[in-house]
């Protein structure tokens, strides 16, 4: 459980939600009207940290002075990051469910996220988990979810094209979405219709027939799981491989072109289709401005990202829109578990087993609230939007006077802290 610096820990939330009903209407509503008065200058400023970030991000608030300086330190990649820490690579399935196989990869992601100085690389690698859905549940193997995080990392800022092909050859997703079952003869359709459906083109953007064109193209990959067969014949051990005779290599139309597709030309294809740069463009602006594009909008910013597919190229155009930082796009999001589990590390530190890093306390929390990193609910993510609203928050800087009535009510700083994780403004982001 999460200690208060302030002494005491945390009581439990849900006595203190009612005091709140009735401001956290106010606060939902305000984006929508039109005579509210602004945010302040300081409000801004953690709205940029808090959306291009993954936490309160006290380092921005505590340095930057205006909007501007908030978006380029958020965005800044010149700052050296640790390497991804080294996870041995288990000799078999049993040797992949010791302790540390499974631990370790929730420590090096969750220390990451709280104190990693590159945030925006934080929210992206985030995101492209919750894009590219893969679960420990089925995949079963953490060391494979975890050089899974850290190929979603390498890419998350760069290319999309890359991060595309990566992410179709990956043994974790493979497992996740049969691909490794996906053969000539025994045509598994899940990633083929999967990748199109939520991964590029998004829904009525495909046919049927582009589902199997691409369920073949992609056919032939498995992973070598350790002590099988595939390792045994040569193949390195957990990694994806490419056995020709299991690949179907019949003619076939994929999304209009007619050809012996193979992963990589699939990849091209659905990266040639305009769709595509629309979907993650539209679905990218959400995450960042916390509001659905208009068409002007998006055929405004697809194209900056469809040249070369550039992930930043992105980024930049999206927060380059005047109402990123609008008062319509301030707290037009409800704040997910992991950001509030983050951003309380962040502010009142963490503690796990007397060290000074996240552990299992966190995790159990986050698992419980169905919001644990390497274990989204489905295929389609996790939760998002109002469905989150709940029993947690925290007081930022534009508090309403019902608000700070109840918090200087307070008898007791364990209280107070309990109360302002709980307040309406903490959980609109």
């Amino acid at each position: 459980m999460l200690k208060c610096r302030t002494g005491g820990r945390l009581p439990p939330p849900l006595i203190f939600l009612t005091r709140f009903s009735h401001s956290l209407q106010v606060a939902l509503s305000r984006a929508s009207e039109d005579d509210t008065m602004p945010y302040s200058q300081d409000e801004q400023i953690s709205h940029v940290a808090r959306r291009l970030g993954l936490g309160v991000e006290p380092q921005i608030l505590a340095s930057a002075t205006s909007v501007d300086e908030a978006v380029s330190a958020a965005l800044d990649l010149s700052i050296p990051t640790p390497e991804p820490t080294d996870l041995v690579v288990p000799v078999d399935f049993e040797d992949s469910r010791s302790q540390e196989q499974r631990q370790a990869p929730y420590r090096y992601w969750l220390t990451q996220m709280i104190t990693g100085p590159r945030r925006i690389e934080e929210r992206l690698t985030w995101f492209w988990h919750d894009h590219f859905v893969t679960s420990i549940r089925k995949v079963q193997v953490p060391y494979l979810m975890y050089v899974q995080h850290v190929m979603l990392r390498k890419h998350a800022t760069e290319n999309f094209a890359d991060l595309l092909y990566a992410i179709a050859t990956d043994p974790a997703m493979l497992i996740y979405l049969d691909g490794f079952q996906n053969q000539q003869g025994a045509i598994n359709e899940n990633f083929g219709r999967e990748v199109m459906e939520l991964f590029t083109l998004g829904i009525g953007n495909y046919t049927e027939e582009d589902v199997l064109a691409a369920s073949a193209a992609f056919s032939g990959w498995i992973v070598a799981r350790g002590g099988g067969r595939a390792e045994r014949l040569g193949a390195t051990r957990w990694e994806a491989t490419f056995v020709p005779q299991r690949h179907d290599d019949s003619m076939n139309a994929f999304l209009g072109v007619t050809g012996s597709h193979n992963a990589q030309d699939a990849v091209d294809i659905i990266l040639d289709q305009p769709a595509t740069a629309e979907f993650i463009s539209s679905k990218m602006y959400r995450e960042l401005v916390g509001l659905s594009p208009d068409d002007t909008t998006i055929q405004r910013i697809a194209p900056v990202f469809r040249a070369d597919y550039s992930i930043m190229a992105l980024v930049w155009a999206i927060v380059a829109e005047p109402v990123f930082v609008s008062d319509a796009s301030i707290r037009a999001k409800v704040r997910t578990p992991l950001e509030r589990a983050v951003g309380l590390a962040q502010v009142y530190g963490y503690e796990a087993d007397g060290r000074r890093e996240p552990g299992n306390n966190i995790i159990r929390t986050l698992e419980s609230l169905g919001y644990a990193p390497f274990n989204p609910p489905n295929v389609a993510g996790y939760a998002k939007g109002r469905r989150l609203l709940g029993p947690y928050g925290l007081g930022l800087f534009d508090l309403t006077d019902e608000t700070r009535i109840v918090l200087d009510a307070a008898p007791d700083p364990a209280t107070r802290t309990a109360l302002a994780i709980n307040a309406p403004e903490y959980l609109l982001v």
